[in-house]
């Protein structure tokens, strides 16, 4: 038995998965927004994990893509877990759909989120894993793709990356490398038209904004450093909150605000501190994007 709440009829279009590591680097946050973004442009539904990290990066690419997205719960519907994602978890529902097999109100366990993986995997033609280590949740869900025979694809990444020996392996060990939303696209027929969409298939594109496109394009993704990694490990609740929801795309201080579901003043305080410490870029018309 399933619990849903939201839009059922996204069952019967066509759905891929896109995961990664709660611990991502700038590199697979990008990565993953803007493959999640360009595959609800092309008429995809994109399903994740809700977990933080990646899994959230592409639950909010779709919607920021105009576009629907399938959350797949390691705990019951209601359950506002985890607290970073809050305001997803309350958006999606209006955009998309949340799924759990656990009973509404029923607290997350160690074990409910490799279990849920079964049911991402069952719901996609194929599945995009864009950073997680060899060993670890993701690794959980290609698993289940490969007994259901289903195609996978990886996002290279640095041999030096803990978070790249997963896809990198992959790769190694036959799946198909994810280097443009082509790659990915072309598993259901589309075909990319180098900025938001396709030209035939599973649905009809939404509508392309160049300009957004061509900034997200220009900027090239860091991974994380040691110093970078320390500062988010010292975040405070509000500052975690704020840094999930900011994209490498420009997005107002408003929006922000709505998406983190914080006070304006709190929202601002977080922001402030997370461009102190190297984390957020703030860009004129009070506009704020992932640093690079």
């Amino acid at each position: 038995m399933l619990f849903a709440l939201g839009d059922l009829t996204l069952l019967e279009r066509p759905i891929v998965a896109i995961v990664g590591s709660r611990e991502p680097t700038t590199y697979g946050i990008k990565v993953a927004y803007e493959a999640a973004r360009e595959a609800a442009r092309a008429g995809l539904v994109v399903v994740s994990g809700m977990a933080r990290g990646l899994d959230a990066r592409a639950h909010r690419g779709a919607l920021d893509g105009g576009g629907k997205t399938i959350a797949v719960l390691g705990c019951g519907i209601g359950v506002p877990y985890p607290k970073e994602n809050l305001a997803l978890l309350r958006s999606i529902p209006e955009h998309g759909l949340l799924l759990s097999e656990y009973p509404p109100g029923e607290r997350p366990s160690k074990w409910s989120f490799p279990a849920r993986n079964r049911i991402i995997v069952a719901l996609a033609k194929c599945l995009l894993v864009v950073e997680g280590r060899a060993k670890g949740g993701t690794s959980n869900t290609v698993r289940w793709m490969a007994e259901l025979g289903r195609s996978v694809l990886a996002v290279p990444g640095r041999i030096d990356e803990p978070v790249a020996e997963g896809p990198n392996r992959l790769i190694q060990d036959g799946a198909w490398p994810y280097l443009t939303p082509q790659d990915l696209l072309q598993h259901f027929g589309l075909v990319w038209d180098g900025l938001s969409g396709a030209a035939e298939g599973a649905g009809e594109p939404a509508r392309t904004d160049r300009r957004r496109a061509d900034a997200g394009a220009s900027r090239a993704p860091v991974p994380l450093d040691d110093d970078v990694l320390a500062a988010l490990s010292g975040l405070a609740a509000a500052e975690a909150a704020v840094f999930d929801v900011v994209t490498p795309e420009p997005v107002h201080v408003d929006r922000l605000a709505e998406r983190a579901g914080l006070e304006p003043a709190t929202l601002l305080a977080a922001l402030s501190s997370l461009e102190i410490k190297g984390l957020v870029a703030q860009l004129p018309g009070k506009q704020f994007r992932l640093a690079s």
